[in-house]
């Protein structure tokens, strides 16, 4: 069973791969407005409620969670019924959420070494970040074949996130001639921007036209659409960690300001292992489209940072992770035994 946040796009995915969802109202409580954070802090409370519900009829033997706010009340549920708990941290800092509540967990499992200063020894392992395997089946080719892209001109891949980021959406549409006279195009531009983004694909000539691929999101063909870029444009969220690395791209990432500065963490991780640029959304409006082009120009700095962008990528994780998951759920069994 999947606990997750109702009406999220956790919701969509588990009922396409049919897995049972249960969803719960939640809200951060990390808010400037103080009406606003009283009443997540309530909904917390009726979410733990929720939760506890679910896990007395499903009876699970462990509990995975992956760390976000809206675990924390799923967690308080399942500790004070004694359910094993593996906490999954993508991250390199805990946020709010786990610091409260790692404590109760048998063991964290993250992405990379240094994170592992953030708990007590022996209470966390290096896994590595977990992402679906066809980011490591697919092949450039298939991705150009699949988009029914130009097999030699370069490919430049926007994303935002599920949600879409309205910067990077701006700036790919302000310089959107000049992009495409040099490059390829796969815009992943959230629901918000895909109808003014398509219109403004329609304004173009038919040359450029043919060389512009929008999309408000992808899913299934997601690893396709990272492995065949050249250069991948987004945002600094936790998958960037696992996501990028195991398809080998360059990217420029442009952390949002939100979340407790992880992304700028992020950002600041893989170019510190030099296989991304960091690029400060202030400066979107005068340096994305250098930055660009001048990336996808230089052949020989995107083979060493795809080789960097390599290094990584840890294909074992989901593995390591779900080893476990079912260590500590045979030991829930042996316990109630």
């Amino acid at each position: 069973m999947y606990i997750g946040r109702a009406q999220g796009v956790e919701e969509r995915i588990a009922a396409d791969l049919r897995i049972p969802f249960a969803g719960i109202r939640v809200g951060g409580i990390r808010s400037k407005d103080a009406v606003t954070q009283a009443r997540h802090v309530s909904q917390l409370a009726q979410a733990s409620q929720s939760a506890s519900k679910h896990i007395a009829l499903y009876k699970p033997d462990v509990v995975l969670a992956t760390g976000g706010y809206v675990s924390a009340p799923v967690l308080w549920a399942a500790w004070r019924s004694k359910i094993p708990i593996v906490i999954e941290l993508p991250d390199l800092e805990p946020g709010w959420a786990i610091r409260a509540t790692w404590r109760m967990s048998k063991q964290v499992a993250v992405s990379f070494e240094p994170v592992l200063k953030y708990f007590a020894a022996g209470r966390a392992t290096v896994t590595g970040y977990p992402v679906r395997a066809e980011f490591y089946r697919v092949t450039r080719a298939d991705g150009r074949k699949h988009f029914n892209l130009d097999p030699v001109l370069p490919v430049v891949t926007v994303f935002g996130g599920s949600q879409g980021a309205h910067a990077l959406n701006a700036a790919v549409q302000s310089h959107l001639s000049a992009l495409l006279r040099e490059t390829q195009i796969i815009h992943i531009c959230g629901a918000d921007d895909q109808i003014p983004l398509e219109a403004e694909r329609e304004r173009l000539a038919e040359p450029l036209r043919a060389r512009y691929r929008v999309f408000g999101y992808l899913r299934e063909d997601m690893p396709l659409a990272l492995k065949t870029a050249d250069v991948i444009v987004a945002r600094a969220g936790a998958a960037t960690l696992g996501e990028f690395p195991a398809v080998g791209a360059p990217s420029i990432l442009v952390p949002g300001a939100f979340a407790q500065g992880h992304q700028d963490k992020n950002a600041d991780f893989l170019a510190g292992h030099g296989a991304a640029v960091k690029l400060p959304e202030t400066k979107l409006a005068t340096e994305f489209l250098p930055t660009v082009l001048g990336l996808v120009s230089d052949e020989g700095r995107l083979e060493e940072m795809r080789q960097a962008a390599r290094r990584l990528a840890q294909p074992e994780a989901a593995k390591r992770i779900g080893e476990l998951v079912v260590t500590y759920a045979q030991q829930g069994v042996s316990d109630v035994a």
